[in-house]
């Protein structure tokens, strides 16, 4: 773990005297111990890719932000895991404690997770998941919030299942994106490889369906409705690849799919340009890339305003677009 056995044996030793304590406050004091070994500037980091995105039209290479952040999300992960391995060796008899961990990807950014069982999760921006470490035996279940693609190792005995409000989706081993914000009106389920049962719980009934790959599955929240089409399933998963998919997608779409991608606040001035659509992809472009090009392609005209981060009682805002007809 470190090449410094005075700090080894120091982990030692303080794990060792509480072992009294709750399990929580025990991972918590092996967070701080590893800490010393190597600490992540996260504030600092932060404020530097800020100054850099408000640097007029600069590009930005969202690769290497993304890389930062996904290490900074896994540091949790990595001090839970290896606070259990060390639990779990020196009682490897009755190692039965677990904690729940819960990692979100921030506005503007996309994150890969991997899961206690290898399998494989990208999170998009605004996103959640809960699951337990180490997961129960007859059992993986997540919890998300939000949007993810997963890429689930295939085990026959302990069926993978994800869970948003009343709608659960059940694998084996399969790839497969679930969308599902608070905000959305609906929870959509899209099937790449493999397949999955997806189960909707209504009033102590529930509805049963079986998706193949290229399905699609959207389910109303208000009515719990199930409509489930074989399509073109790219656009909606090309997102996990880092690329922005419109096909004949309308203003309103685009709108909300920019605000998430980039953590940006959208506003639509002139209520005619919802009707415009849009057919092109991106690429891991920078916001501004994506903006000059929609200027080109269509009769809009836009304005950004770059964020401001709030000194003393001003508060923090987001960058925003204004999209006005020209």
């Amino acid at each position: 773990m470190t090449q410094r056995p005075d700090l080894e044996q120091r982990i030692v030793t303080q794990l060792n005297a509480r072992e009294a304590e709750e399990k929580e406050e025990q991972i918590i004091e092996a967070g701080r111990i590893l800490s010393e070994i190597e600490t992540v500037d996260v504030i600092t980091a932060f404020t530097k890719v800020q100054s850099q995105i408000s640097e007029g039209y600069k590009k930005i290479q969202l690769i290497t932000i993304l890389t930062r952040v996904a290490a900074v999300l896994f540091i949790p992960l990595l001090i839970a895991s290896s606070w259990l391995l060390y639990n779990k060796e020196r009682n490897p008899d009755h190692c039965t404690t677990f904690v729940t961990q819960e990692i979100t990807c921030p506005p503007g950014m996309r994150s890969q997770v991997i899961l206690p069982d290898g399998s494989k999760v990208w999170l998009n921006s605004e996103s959640t998941i809960k699951f337990r470490i180490p997961f129960a035996e007859d059992i993986r279940k997540v919890d998300l919030i939000g949007e993810a693609f997963f890429d689930v190792t295939k085990n026959p005995n302990q069926p993978f299942i994800v869970k948003s409000a009343n709608v659960g989706v059940k694998v084996y081993g399969t790839r497969f994106n679930y969308k599902a914000y608070q905000e959305d009106k609906n929870i959509e389920v899209i099937l790449e490889e493999g397949s999955v049962g997806l189960t909707v719980s209504e009033e102590g009934m529930s509805k049963k369906s079986r998706l193949i790959p290229g399905d699609r599955a959207v389910i109303a929240k208000e009515s719990d409705a199930v409509d489930i089409k074989n399509e073109k399933i790219e656009k909606y998963i090309a997102w996990h690849t880092g690329k922005l998919v419109f096909e004949n997608t309308p203003m309103s779409e685009v709108s909300k799919m920019l605000e998430r991608w980039y953590g940006v606040e959208v506003i639509v001035k002139n209520p005619e340009i919802m009707d415009y659509s849009f057919t092109t992809t991106f690429d891991n472009e920078s916001l501004f890339e994506v903006i000059e090009l929609m200027e080109l392609s269509s009769p809009i005209r836009i304005k950004y305003i770059p964020a401001i981060i709030g000194k003393g009682n001003n508060p923090q805002t987001r960058s925003k677009v204004f999209i006005y007809q020209k």
